[in-house]
């Protein structure tokens, strides 16, 4: 597994000297200074040591000079920083920072294997001041490393490969479950988890929550889900699934809740009556069913000793004490609802003592006749006056929907109306023939109706602010004509009675305007601006699934009751419009917008705003400024349940998308950075000017980048994605996509699915991905990757490059001036197979490539290709060596095998060794390049096939030499492996058909290959550590000089 040890998790100043970093298998420890590792931060770095600041790198691995962790700094006089590994490894890299010239041995790296033999020893140049510089290595077999500085210097990023499988880590699969309404259910979320490396046993959950229930975690890798008390609908939660390793992934469980229907509940009451007096109750009036049912009452009784009962049948019953009954008579009585659902209670009448001579309540009397101008309060309304009692009368309470009611000390009312209230003003008041808390008071109620006149200046139908923060809403009395919110007042040609005009004015104010077509204008500072009316229903509705279907409604029954004009001004307004097809434009500032549901026009104006479309087809224009665009609904506000693929999909589990039109976006994000998403059905999204990240989500979406370096990502669905001018990445994620760099170097990624991809100009790379792509690299240097599945590349102009080709690939380089494509076949080969390359034209340019499984039978499907100047081949390993038992890979090979020789038959191999060399280090000693012999270029039809060796692998002739012949070329790799085979004296056999020759230990072939492969050499042959000993192991035949071979190949 390829592990990154980096230190940006350390606080500056850490000491991890002799710590095991138990993450990546590594302990390091440190000499020279205070003797310690320590963490330096370069991003602010400390003790004068600015020339390691860097905007690349974060932590840096230093060698402290005192050990101080609140200032650290690097020691000029160097040190050492050592690494153990638990596993054998192989170094691939390591990152130097500002590494200081000296007259010394300078910077090292110095590798050990487990017995401690140093196994290589690299010098590592200075950089310049405040330089950094990343070494590539391929050193294999290490088991300890030491980076020895001689002058200051850091490190960071160490990359290797500890040879472990790569832990790939858990995947939370989404699950569905179902219960009823207030009932729990177990669900075993790990049921249809996934982990290539642990089972699921060994698979963790936690993290979980649900606004809709509780989760309790039953610790058996299953929770316990219970719905909050009468929900139902769909619930749902996230949970954090963990491996062994600690690495995570974050799964959602949606829990359908059935609904069912509940039982009433009857609730217990009481009241009074006057001795022997009958007295008819509500049984029902307290009682409730939160389904809504209606409710009968199916029976009641009382004790005979305490009266009778009469039940009226409309929920009512009529009870008569019993003669000279007092005290407390008790009604037990059912109810049931819709359902036949039942609940009981009891309703308690008490029953006065005889009162003959006591008090006799008083008699209250209607008002009537009362009146006052429009906003003005009445004052001293006599309602006493038409009631009647031997005792002095006055009023205990007085209170109206319509207006402020004052009762003053003399029993008149003041009445003040509500402001903008028109009309008869209903005032209920009740009197009493006592003072307040007098037990013996007794009471009657009445109303008075004052009838309140229209007003008296005109009106303009414009609700208006002022440059205050001003709460206009149905409450505002602010306006100066009195004008109101809501008040169905609405005066102007056109108007339904509650379509209001709101001019909020100056300051940071919040508008509710609520019910009708409001039209409003936040003006100057941060406004809160809301102008749904809380009906929310698409117009075309969603159609309902047979069966229990929580996803299907209604269409809007008056689509067109609450269309709203909305214009922010100034400053960082929040815009919420609600239902229906609005028209938003935010002005200037960093504004919120949620325009809710159906079709509605946005602009986000000026500055960096966020801009929510919702359901329906929405027109939305992000305007100047980085802004944030979600064509659908905010993730973060609402689930968006029916964001749904058009086409069935086990991914969304209420796919096929029952209407795939109302959710069809217009979208351009406008000069800035804009991060834009489609949401469902199918979108046209453009980023404008900017690098714009844009993703379409699901279904079949239309995307343009425009100018700038943007990010462009299909998602699923059949998308055509244009990046425009820049740099651009384009992603067509599944489906079927179509995807065009046009100008500067993009990167094209086509994902699943069979794609187009087309580069345009510049240098770009093209990635099929899964797949029957067709690639086209157009203008420039292209890479085309083809991916998996059968597809067809063309380059056009430029030096294209094809990698990760496959068997039934049909590829064209492409022709041009300055053309000079490479066909590069490695890793192409089916496992455990290969392949043969066969050209059909004279200038072996175009050809075919015959594959083989593992059996050696010829696969069905060929690659075909034309106009390719370079084949790179793999064959190194690969060469075929001959045998007893037949040809055998190089590679495969070990000691104790028998070969077939020349000159002395059947020979034991006695020692077999390989050198990688990288793609970096073939740069570095270009002599060291392989040499490419071609089938047949050494006549004869020999070799058998392409075969690649080192320069100085003999033929009897080095193979350098060799370079005057047709087909034999050095050739450019990413990188090789030369295998030498030793035998117990220098040997001829025959290698793909032709005579080559084996390892030969003198001087220079010694010195040429590693410590440990020599000292292996040495422990065979003692022999070899002496003159006479080299000389003595003879060549099997004299090998021809340079200018002799010359000769040859002329």
């Amino acid at each position: 597994m390829i592990r990154t040890l980096d230190f940006n998790a350390f606080a500056a100043g850490t000491v991890i000297d002799d710590e095991y970093l138990a993450s990546d298998g590594v302990t390091v420890s440190a000499i020279g200074g205070a003797g310690q590792a320590m963490i330096f931060d370069s991003n602010n770095p400390t003790g004068g040591d600015d020339d390691l600041a860097s905007d690349t790198l974060d932590g840096l691995l230093i060698i402290s000079e005192d050990g101080d962790g609140s200032d650290p700094d690097d020691n000029d006089a160097g040190g050492s920083i050592f690494f153990g590994f638990e596993d054998i490894v192989r170094i691939k890299s390591l990152t130097f920072k500002d590494i200081e010239e000296t007259s010394g041995e300078g910077t090292r790296m110095i590798f050990c294997d487990a017995d401690g033999v140093v196994i290589d020893n690299q010098f590592v140049a200075p950089t310049v001041d405040g330089g950094e510089r990343t070494v590539g290595l391929l050193v294999p077999g290490v088991s300890r490393m030491e980076v020895r500085f001689e002058g200051s210097g850091a490190i960071d990023n160490l990359v290797f490969d500890d040879g472990q499988p790569e832990d790939l880590g858990p995947t939370a699969a989404d699950y569905m479950a179902e219960t009823d309404e207030d009932t729990s259910v177990i669900i075993d979320i790990r049921d249809n988890d996934t982990d290539p490396d642990n089972s699921t046993d060994e698979l963790t959950i936690s993290d979980f929550a649900s606004p809709d229930g509780s989760v309790v975690d039953n610790g058996d890798g299953t929770v316990t889900f219970t719905p909050n008390e009468d929900f139902d609908g769909i619930a749902g939660f996230t949970y954090t699934l963990t491996d062994p390793s600690m690495n995570t992934d974050v799964g959602e469980v949606t829990v359908l809740v059935n609904p069912v229907n509940d039982a009433p509940d009857a609730m217990d009451d009481a009241e009074t009556t006057d001795f022997e007096t009958a007295i008819t109750v509500d049984l029902l009036a307290n009682d409730t069913d939160v389904d809504g049912d209606t409710l009968a009452v199916i029976s009641a009784t009382v004790p005979e000793a305490q009266g009778t009962l009469v039940n009226n049948g409309d929920g009512t019953v009529t009870f008569t004490p019993a003669t000279g009954f007092t005290g407390d008579a008790t009604i037990s009585y059912t109810i049931e609802d819709e359902e036949s659902l039942e609940d009981s209670a009891v309703h308690v009448i008490t029953v006065n003592e005889d009162g003959e001579d006591d008090n006799n309540a008083p008699t209250a009397v209607d008002d009537l006749s009362l009146e006052t101008p429009f906003e003005t309060t009445l004052e001293g309304i006599s309602v006493l006056g038409n009631d009647s009692d031997d005792d002095p009368l006055r009023v205990v309470e007085a209170t109206s929907p319509d207006g402020e009611v004052t009762v003053n000390p003399d029993g008149t009312l003041d009445f003040t109306p509500n402001p903008g209230f028109l009309g008869e003003a209903v005032i209920s008041y009740t009197i009493s023939d006592r003072p307040a808390g007098d037990p013996e008071a007794l009471t009657d109620s009445a109303e008075a109706f004052v009838f309140v006149g229209d007003q008296t200046t005109e009106r303009d139908g414009i609700v208006e602010g002022d440059d205050d923060a001003n709460d206009i809403d149905t409450e505002y009395a602010g306006d100066p004509d009195g004008d109101f919110i809501d008040n169905e007042d609405a005066i102007l040609p056109g108007e339904e009675p509650n379509d209001d005009i709101v001019r909020a004015g100056g300051g940071d104010d919040t508008v509710e305007a609520g019910e009708g077509s409001d039209d409003v204008d936040g003006g100057d500072g941060d406004d809160l601006i809301n102008t749904g009316n809380g009906d929310l229903a698409l117009d075309d509705g969603y159609p309902f699934a047979p069966g229990t279907d929580p996803l299907g409604y209604d269409p809007d029954e008056d689509p067109e009751n609450d269309p709203d004009n909305v214009f922010g001004g100034e400053g960082n307004d929040t815009i919420t419009t609600g239902d229906d097809r609005d028209t938003i434009e935010g002005g200037d500032g960093d504004d919120v917008i949620n325009a809710g549901i159906d079709d509605d026009l946005i602009d986000g104006g000026e500055d960096d705003d966020r801009i929510v479309g919702g359901e329906g087809d929405d027109t939305i224009t992000g305007g100047r400024g980085n802004d944030t665009i979600y064509a659908g609904n905010a993730p973060d506000l609402i689930p968006d349940v029916v964001n749904i693929t058009d086409e069935a999909s086990e991914d969304f589990p209420f796919s096929p998308d029952r209407n795939p039109d109302n959710g069809r976006d217009l979208v351009n994000g406008g000069a800035g950075d804009d991060l834009i998403f489609g949401a469902d059905d199918d979108d046209t999204l453009s980023g404008g000017s900017g690098n714009d990240t844009i993703d379409g989500e699901i279904d079949d979406d239309v995307i343009d980048g425009n100018t700038g370096d943007d990010s462009l990502i299909g998602g699923q669905g059949n998308d055509s994605i244009e990046g425009g001018q820049g740099e651009d990445t384009l992603e067509g994620g599944i489906g079927d996509d179509t995807l065009r760099g046009n100008r500067d170097d993009d990167t094209l990624l086509g994902g699943a699915g069979d794609d187009i991809l087309d580069g345009g100009g510049d240098d770009d790379l093209l990635e099929g991905g899964d797949g029957n792509d067709t690639l086209r690299g157009a203008q420039g240097d292209d890479t085309l990757d083809g991916g998996d599945g059968i597809d067809t590349m063309t380059g056009g102009a430029g030096e294209d490059l094809f990698i990760n080709v496959n068997a039934g690939d049909e590829i064209d380089g492409g022709s041009g001036p300055m053309d000079n494509d490479t066909l590069d076949l490695r890793g192409s080969a089916p496992e455990g197979g290969r392949f043969e390359i066969t050209y059909t034209s004279t200038d072996r340019e175009d050809g075919f490539v015959t594959y083989f499984d593992e059996d050696d039978e010829e696969l069905d499907d060929v690659l075909v290709f034309e106009e390719i100047e370079n084949v790179i081949p793999c064959f190194t390993p690969g060469t075929k060596i001959a045998t007893p038992k037949g040809e055998r890979r190089v590679e495969e090979l070990q000691v104790g095998d028998r070969v077939i020789t020349r000159d002395n038959g059947i020979q034991e191999i006695r020692w077999v060794g390989a050198r990688e060399m990288s793609g970096s280090e073939l740069e570095k000693a270009a002599h060291l390049k392989p040499v490419l012999i071609q089938q047949g270029a050494l006549g004869n039809d020999l070799p058998e096939r392409d075969m690649m060796v080192s320069p100085n692998h003999r033929i009897l002739v080095a193979a350098k030499h060799l370079t005057g012949l047709e087909g034999v070329d050095i050739v450019d790799v990413s990188h090789t492996t030369y295998i030498h085979i030793l035998f117990d004296q220098h040997e001829v056999i025959l290698s793909d058909g032709s005579w080559t020759e084996s390892f030969q230990p003198g001087d220079m072939s010694l010195a040429g290959i590693g410590n440990a492969q020599r000292q292996e050499i040495l422990e065979l042959f003692p022999e070899l550590a002496t003159r006479q000993g080299i000389e003595d192991y003879a060549s099997a035949r004299r090998s021809l000089k340079k200018h002799e071979a010359k000769l040859l190949t002329k």
